[in-house]
C-alpha cells in the first residue's frame, strides 16, 4: 500500500471514528420543567434528532432558562430551548444576564413565533393589564427572570410598573399559575397550550386577556424587551379557553447549540429537524407553526451555528 493510500485509509478510519462517536454521544437539551410547553417543544425536537438524526437526544427540565442557558455556554450541556429575547441578553450580558456574558452560545434552529399572556379566571372582572392595579400578582420569577422581564414589558406599555401591583415571589410561571388556581394572586403569565394551562382550565377555567396592541405600545414593549412582537391566537379546538382572537406577546422561539458541540451533532440535528415537520407536530401541536424555510430567520439574538448554517446553505434557505 503506498503512503497516500494509508493516508486515505486512515482518515476514512478516522471518518467513521468521529462520526460514530458523534451518534453515541447523549445530546441533553435543557429546558423548562416537565408540564410547560418549553419541556413539550423540547421532548418533540429530541426526540425528532434522535429518530431522524441518528443521535440520542433528550430534554431536560431545569427551574429557568437563567440556569440551563450558562450551562449551554459553558459545555455541560448541548442545547437549549430559548426565545430571541433572552438570548440577545445571554450573548450581551444584558438585561436578565446583566453583567454575565454568554460568548459561547449558537442558534441551531428557529423553530417558530411564541406567543404568551396573561391568564385569569374566566368569570373574573379583569379584562386589561391596567385592571391589575392594587391586585396580588405574580412576582419575582427567581428562576425564570425572562418572565419577569416580559411581564415588565407589558407594564411598560401601560404606564404600569411593579409598584403597582402588591407581589406575591413566586419561582417560575408554574408556581404562579398554581397561586392563581388557589386564588392567592389575580392572574399569571405564560403560554396557551401547555400541559399547565389545559390543567389550570380543568380546575377553575380560564381565559387570556387581549393586549391592546398599538405601534406605540409595541415600542415601549420593546424598550423593555427586544425583538417582542404582538401576535393573534386564534380559537382551536386544542384551546377551549380562547373563545376569540386574542393579541398576546410574541417572539422568536429558539433551539441553542454551545459552540463546543460538533459541526456533525449540529448539522444532522438541523437536518432532521427540518425534514421532520410532521413528526414534530404529533410530538406538540404548537409546532403546526413551525416552517421548515423559516429556520435560519436571521436577527435573532446569536450567530447560527456553522454546522447548522452548512444545512442550511445545502437547503437553500439561508
Amino acid at each position: 500500500m503506498t503512503y497516500l493510500s494509508k493516508t486515505l485509509a486512515a482518515a476514512a478510519v478516522g471518518a467513521i471514528a468521529f462520526s460514530g462517536g458523534a451518534i453515541a454521544q447523549t445530546v441533553s437539551i435543557g429546558t423548562l420543567p416537565q408540564g410547560s410547553l418549553a419541556y413539550g417543544i423540547a421532548s418533540a425536537a429530541a426526540k425528532v434528532i434522535s429518530d431522524k438524526g441518528g443521535l440520542t437526544t433528550r430534554a431536560v427540565g431545569f427551574g429557568g432558562s437563567n440556569i440551563f442557558i450558562p450551562q449551554v455556554n459553558q459545555g455541560k450541556i448541548e442545547m437549549s430551548t430559548a426565545n430571541a429575547v433572552e438570548a440577545h441578553f445571554a450573548k450581551d450580558g444584558t438585561g436578565t444576564f446583566e453583567g454575565r456574558k454568554n460568548p459561547n452560545l449558537r442558534a441551531l434552529a428557529r423553530l417558530f413565533a411564541f406567543q404568551t399572556g396573561y391568564m385569569v379566571k374566566k368569570d373574573s372582572p379583569y379584562q386589561k393589564v391596567t385592571d391589575f392595579k392594587g391586585k396580588d400578582f405574580p412576582s419575582g420569577f427567581t428562576s425564570q427572570k425572562i418572565v419577569e422581564v416580559l411581564i415588565r414589558a407589558t407594564f411598560a406599555m401601560e404606564g404600569m410598573t411593579w409598584d403597582d401591583v402588591k407581589g406575591v415571589p413566586v419561582p417560575n410561571f408554574v408556581r404562579g399559575t398554581d397561586e392563581l388556581v388557589s386564588g392567592k394572586v389575580v392572574a399569571s403569565f405564560l403560554a396557551p397550550g401547555s400541559a399547565i394551562v389545559r390543567k389550570a382550565n380543568a380546575a377553575v377555567n380560564i381565559r387570556f386577556l387581549s393586549l391592546d396592541g398599538t405601534p406605540e405600545k409595541l415600542a415601549k414593549m420593546r424598550a423593555v424587551a427586544p425583538g417582542a412582537f404582538f401576535t393573534t391566537v386564534n380559537p382551536s379546538k386544542q384551546m377551549p379557553y380562547i373563545e376569540k382572537p386574542t393579541t398576546l406577546v410574541g417572539f422568536d422561539y429558539l433551539l441553542l447549540a454551545g459552540a463546543h458541540v460538533s459541526d456533525e451533532i449540529a448539522y444532522k440535528s438541523a437536518k432532521a429537524l427540518h425534514e421532520s415537520k410532521k413528526e414534530l407536530i404529533a410530538g406538540h401541536g404548537v409546532f403546526r407553526r413551525f416552517q421548515p424555510k423559516e429556520m435560519a430567520k436571521p436577527d435573532v439574538g446569536v450567530d447560527y451555528h456553522p454546522g447548522a448554517m452548512k444545512f442550511y446553505k445545502e437547503a437553500g434557505i439561508l
